[in-house]
């Protein structure tokens, strides 16, 4: 069932309905079962998982949270207790939940890697076995990708974490753990989100609120104008100019779909997260935002700020901080220290965390040389900036560079998204090969006509010419509201405070585009959201 389809809106408007008529003390009861059809729909085989990894992490939470309780009993029975024996017993249970913690997250990650990486694996092997012409092949296994397996494995890993370390007890319901890792609308492609946060807002009550449904609905018909008349319409675009046969095209028509491409995968992803979250949002549940706008960022590190912002979100507090402060990163740093000044030893830290979350950022999305250059791409721009921060800001003093005005800031957003564009080719060409020749391509053939359609030949991309209109009217729509929000304006709370006529005309004239100008029609798949297949 596809967030943008027709199924999928019915669907959440009875589970809304239900919702809100049902006694409040079992509303989540309602989400649950709701969460368990949704996830039916897309086969009886993909519910095995997330059955298995809820009753895994549950299991594996309420044992960890026994062995504090016991604790909590054994310490309280003792009269006389010493504060040394106190802190024995303490680092004792410490190391029994450290234990529980680490095999959990590793039979996680161990069921992921084997559902994405299996067959990639063997097919290495078989390709080693013809290097050496040995007469031997492993077959290919036909594995199950379970919908949403990457974010529901994320998810409860960060509980688990999140109860190892004490930030709130182990959920002792199975019905509410399961909600927390199944809650239908965010299975499909996100956000990322705590335990601690949305996991106990799933249990909490809610009265209806019409501002709720209102705004709700509001943000899923904004996702729709996303996917429906940008990213859909944009993706011939990317299918022609992204082809085996790049080689015909110079650097201006490879600009023109890694331009289409870039705004393609905006609109699919933050419009498929905008869908989840106005469903959510509708029965009074806050998802994480998961885009704040990152065509407007200024440099590398702000745009994975602002880009996919739960994972960065994730990955900070579970990867990039754990790699800063560990042992043998700290004992680099003093060194370097020690050597080469304070600067210097920061430097190592900034470097080797980014190194690891961009490394496995690049093979969460596929296990491909495309996608580990492209993590090491990032890497190294976001790492490089720390270290060579110094060297730049005695560049721009020598220059008298004004970094408050406003062309500085329009170049640096420029610049981040030339940079963007790079990173874009990188994992959209056929070949990381393809890539390297793609890019030098951008920067040594280019022909402006073909940009501003002189000769026409633009049109001929996958898209005629009302089309690439339509998109490029619709892009416009996209950035002026997010300069309107960068400058702190609310749109949602700014319409509803207008006169009704002009409320109804702004809601009624975005249905009327989507519907007249979203991409539909035979080869139309509605389903195909570029980020569900992660």
């Amino acid at each position: 069932m596809a967030l943008n389809s027709l199924a999928f809106l019915i669907f959440l408007s009875v589970v809304v309905l239900i919702y809100y008529i049902v006694p409040k003390k079992i509303q989540w009861v309602v989400l649950l079962v709701a969460s368990y059809g949704f996830y039916l729909s897309s086969g009886l085989d993909h519910v095995i998982y997330i059955i298995a990894t809820t009753l895994f992490t549950y299991g594996a939470g309420r044992l960890m949270q026994s062995f504090r309780d016991k604790q909590k009993k054994e310490i309280a029975a003792m009269r006389e207790i010493t504060k040394e024996k106190k802190r024995e017993l303490k680092k004792v249970v410490a190391k029994k939940v450290r234990v529980v913690q680490v095999i959990t997250v590793l039979v996680n990650l161990g069921v992921l890697a084997y559902v994405k990486y299996l067959n990639f694996f063997i097919d290495g092997l078989n390709d080693i076995f013809s290097l050496f012409a040995w007469d031997a092949s492993v077959p290919m296994i036909n594995v199950i990708v379970p919908l949403g397996l990457s974010y529901y494995t994320f998810n409860t890993i960060g509980y688990i974490v999140d109860v190892g370390r004490g930030k709130h007890p182990a959920e002792k319901h199975i019905g509410k753990y399961a909600l927390f890792v199944s809650f239908f609308p965010s299975i499909v492609q996100g956000p990322l989100f705590r335990y601690g946060d949305v996991g106990m807002q799933l249990q909490q009550t809610h009265k209806f609120d019409y501002n709720n449904v209102k705004y709700g609905a509001q943000l899923i018909m904004w996702g729709f104008f996303k996917k429906l008349v940008i990213a859909d319409r944009l993706a011939p675009i990317t299918q022609t100019v992204f082809s085996p046969g790049f080689t015909d095209y110079n650097g201006s028509q490879i600009f023109f779909g890694v331009l289409a491409y870039s705004f393609q995968i905006y609109g699919d992803f933050s419009g498929g997260t905008d869908i989840t979250r106005g469903a959510a949002q509708m029965m009074g549940i806050e998802l994480p935002v998961n885009f704040e706008r990152p065509f407007f960022a200024t440099s590398m590190a702000d745009f994975w700020h602002r880009w996919h912002a739960s994972l960065g979100a994730w990955m900070r507090e579970f990867v990039f901080f754990p790699v800063m402060l560990c042992k043998p990163v700290t004992a680099l740093s003093k060194k370097f220290r020690k050597a080469f000044g304070s600067h210097a030893g920061k430097i190592v830290p900034s470097v080797a965390a980014p190194f690891v979350v961009f490394f496995l950022i690049g093979i969460w999305h596929g296990l491909s040389w495309q996608y580990i250059t492209n993590g090491l791409y990032n890497a190294i721009l976001i790492s490089s900036s720390v270290a060579l921060a110094p060297v730049y800001d005695k560049l721009g003093k020598a220059l008298r560079i004004n970094t408050e005005a406003a062309t500085w800031r329009l170049f640096q957003m420029l610049r981040t998204f030339t940079l963007l564009c790079i990173s874009r080719v990188i994992v959209k060409a056929p070949s990381i090969g393809d890539a390297f020749k793609m890019i030098k391509a951008m920067f040594t053939s280019f022909d402006p006509d073909f940009l501003l359609g002189f000769d026409g030949e633009i049109y001929t991309y996958g898209v005629d010419e009302k089309s690439l209109w339509v998109v490029f009217f619709a892009i416009m729509i996209l950035l002026v509201i997010g300069i309107l929000q960068e400058r702190g304006m609310k749109i949602r709370e700014t319409i509803s405070k207008q006169n009704f006529v002009f409320r109804w005309a702004v809601f009624l004239g975005l249905l009327a585009i989507i519907l007249v100008f979203g991409a539909y029609g035979p080869s139309y798949d509605s389903s195909a959201f570029i980020y569900g297949r992660f």
